[in-house]
């Protein structure tokens, strides 16, 4: 009690001394905030993460050379081993407690090959052809063919201007010539003739001429649809329907949607208006003006892609609009001329007025993609889009979860071009007819090695390496044929209060005895590079604290050594009147965490204080592309009570370090110095 009162009055006859303190409470203010920031946002990627797709846990089989990643990332697919027998592996990790659902799934990457202008429009002249003959399916073809003549035309005139370029190219020569000869007069005779021969005609030599098309990559995951849905509370549809349960069908993430098969034009007033609802304004951003210059430059292209009924109208609406009639791509020009102080009504109008005659999306649900995986050899699997959806919450259409489309386990597969149970042992059958096989060699359950499924009628071999009949798959699916097929991965729905450590314990322990490959990885590992960011920012605040609580030992350590100094003479006295040399040590470094603690309990108080000040109901988060990574629309740091407890015992940790040295330093001095000292 006496070394506490002594402490007490030591403090409070010198004021100099607050200034250990003082830095004690400025650390505790910037590192209370930051740290109950910093937890919010590594619980919001958690939340993310897990309510999105990738679960607490991933299960995977464990002789797998990579680990499964929910989004992949520049080094592409992870190198996972599929889990064979996985109704197996699933009915047992039914079977361990605290878990609450099991969702297959396989992450990969396709490839969707979009044609030109030209080939729409020829697609569209055919599909008029394969309808019954009538005097309105007369009519209708008659504009199509019109409106393919001029647009050929338009295509010539184009060609025109860079065959210089292209001169002393041969083919191109030869493709020159054929759309000379498809311009004239003579052509669109015979076309009303025998249209068929003429379409191919147009197709195999002149479509070229108008480019290449696109190429588009899409994300999927390979999954049991409506497990899915009803697994991850994130998920919203927004278009279109559910597949009904055993159809094969495709689930296009909204922003791949948007971003991919969205008409240009559209998709970038799109973005001008989420930039300007975030305070941009066209006049000072040179960004948001090439926006605006690039849908100006593109009107060709759109003009393209209108047939005759859609151009009349659109230019109806146009001069309704304007106030004032014209040619169609000069009101258009005029239209999409815009400026801070036309955007609003302009953008309003748009999809009041203009985009019902506009082809506003490439394809529709109910319509069928071709896709492939680029990664994989394999044929293009024809599927059905069934509907758009996205993670609610996560961010619109510039958030990387919201591309991610989902497909069926069926299609994953062949896209994959991995075969099922009942397609290897085809392929045995095969291999011991053809006598390809080691004689006397036992039945094994182990890959075949080179083996290609193709969508081909005969059965052949050829250098080693089998080719396996498959048939093109089927609209839909029995349940025996989605259980016969191999899972990469699964996704691990824990119970409300289940405890991942121990699930993952008993995961371990259930594989061990039934003898299953089974391994686990977190939601953390699973996350890939989104937990990496999230893992920088805890290590930023990690040096910040490390930055701070240096500065504040080297300050502190001057401060206290300096009034150590000081007291020389009151040391003294006190060691002449029997104090012991440890109890002067003491009170010295008391001082010292009696300072620290003061200033940083009220330092974090007031951190405490500003952060519920500043956040109040919520910090609003208007970047899309932020919000997968902060768990929402809205970040709600939460304040708790270890938080504000480890900034306090950190910084009394760091003011002690910084009073060893004066206390050591002040109790060092012998009585009869110390009052030498004192008289001078």
């Amino acid at each position: 009690m006496t070394l506490v009162r002594l402490t007490l009055q030591s403090v409070l006859a010198r004021p100099r001394s607050w200034v250990v303190g003082l830095l004690a409470a400025g650390a505790a203010v910037l590192l209370t905030p930051g740290l109950a920031l910093v937890e919010s946002i590594s619980e919001g990627t958690r939340r993310s993460l897990i309510e999105s797709g990738t679960g607490d846990l991933q299960v995977y089989h464990s002789g797998s050379t990579g680990v499964p990643l929910m989004l992949v990332g520049p080094s592409g697919e992870a190198e996972l081993t599929p889990l064979e027998d996985y109704p197996a592996a699933e009915a047992a990790l039914r079977s361990v407690e605290g878990i609450q659902e099991v969702v297959p799934l396989e992450v990969g990457m396709g490839a969707v090959f979009r044609g030109n202008y030209l080939d729409e429009k020829l697609a569209a002249v055919r599909a008029v052809l394969r309808e019954p003959s009538s005097e309105a399916r007369d009519a209708r073809l008659a504009l199509r063919v019109a409106d393919l003549r001029r647009t050929l035309e338009r295509v010539a005139r184009d060609e025109g201007n860079r065959e210089q370029a292209f001169a002393a190219e041969a083919a191109y020569q030869e493709d020159r010539e054929a759309l000379e000869r498809i311009v004239s007069a003579d052509f669109w005779e015979r076309f009303a003739a025998e249209p068929l021969p003429a379409l191919e005609l147009i197709e195999n030599r002149v479509a070229r001429l108008a480019g290449e098309g696109e190429s588009v990559s899409l994300d999927y995951l390979g999954t049991d649809l409506t497990r899915f849905a009803g697994a991850f509370p994130r998920f919203e549809l927004l278009s279109g329907q559910m597949p009904p349960p055993g159809s094969r069908g495709l689930m296009l993430g909204h922003a791949a949607y948007e971003q991919f098969f969205k008409l240009p034009i559209a998709f970038r007033l799109d973005e001008l208006h989420r930039a300007l609802e975030r305070g941009a304004r066209l006049a000072d951003d040179e960004g948001l003006r090439t926006q605006v210059d690039r849908n100006q430059a593109e009107l060709p292209d759109l003009l393209s892609r209108l047939d005759v009924e859609r151009g009349a109208a659109l230019q109806s609406a146009l001069a309704r609009a304007l106030g004032h009639p014209g040619e169609l791509e000069a009101l258009l020009k005029e239209f999409l001329t815009l400026d801070d102080g036309n955007f609003d009504a302009r953008y309003k109008l748009f999809y009041a007025e203009l985009a019902p005659h506009l082809p506003l999306y490439r394809i529709q649900p109910g319509e069928t993609l071709s896709l492939r995986n680029p990664m994989k050899l394999g044929s293009n699997v024809p599927v059905k889009v069934w509907g758009t959806f996205r993670f609610r919450g996560l961010g619109g259409d510039s958030s990387r979860v919201n591309t991610t489309s989902l497909v069926d386990l069926v299609t994953a597969r062949q896209l994959a071009n991995r075969p099922t149970r009942a397609e290897l042992a085809e392929a045995r059958r095969l291999i011991d007819e053809l006598g390809m096989g080691d004689a006397g060699a036992p039945a094994t359950d182990e890959p075949l090695g080179p083996l290609t499924i193709v969508d081909a009628e005969p059965v052949k071999a050829s250098g080693g390496e089998l080719v396996v009949e498959r048939e093109v798959l089927a609209d839909t699916f029995t349940d025996e044929e989605m259980k016969d097929g191999s899972v990469l991965q699964a996704a691990i729905v824990l119970k409300p209060g289940a405890v991942p450590e121990e699930v993952t314990a008993r995961i371990q322990q259930l594989a061990g005895e039934k003898k299953l490959p089974l391994a686990t990885v977190s939601w953390q590992e699973a996350g890939g590079f989104v937990s990496g960011v999230v893992g920088m920012g805890q290590v930023l605040l990690f040096l910040l604290a490390l930055m701070l609580g240096g500065f504040v030992l080297l300050l502190s350590t001057g401060t206290l050594l300096l009034l150590a100094k000081e007291r020389v003479g009151e040391v003294g006295t006190l060691r002449a009147i029997g104090m012991q040399r440890r109890d002067v040590f003491l009170s010295l470094l008391l001082e010292g965490l009696l300072l620290g603690g003061v200033g940083s309990l009220l330092g974090a108080m007031a951190g405490a204080a500003l952060l519920s000040a500043a956040v109040g109901q919520g910090i609003s988060v208007s970047d899309e592309s932020l919000q997968f990574f902060l768990g929402g629309p809205v970040l709600y740091p939460q304040l708790k009570a270890w938080h504000g407890g480890l900034v306090v015992v950190g910084m009394m940790w760091v003011v002690a370090w910084a009073s060893l040295v004066p206390a050591w330093r002040g109790s060092a001095v012998e009585p009869v110095v110390a009052m030498s000292r004192r008289g001078d």
